[in-house]
């Protein structure tokens, strides 16, 4: 399987859960095999990003580049070598 590099800009909420790496190589090109690859090295990753039904939380927005994965493939989208994946998590209030 191909492995890929990618950098990495979490916010700190989430960047310590990933001990504030910024860059990861990773087994297959897809933000799932990412995501997975996050949560087999740190644990818990799955559950902090996704749902009881399987869907990426409402308030969290995974990019590649500059791309909000919801307007590509979701987590089956693919990430180019050296790109990077940013999260950024929605706000509401008043």
């Amino acid at each position: 399987m191909k492995k890929t590099n990618v950098q990495i800009k979490f916010p700190s909420q989430f960047a310590g859960y990933i001990n504030n790496i910024d860059a990861l190589e990773f087994e297959g090109d897809r933000v799932e095999d990412f995501i997975n690859c996050l949560d087999a090295t740190y644990g818990n990753i799955r559950e902090r990003l996704f749902d009881g039904d399987g869907q990426i939380r409402p308030y969290i927005n995974l990019f590649i580049g500059k791309k909000n994965i919801n307007a590509l493939l979701g987590v089956n989208s693919v990430i180019p070598e050296g790109e990077r994946i940013s999260l950024l998590l929605s706000r509401a209030g008043g």
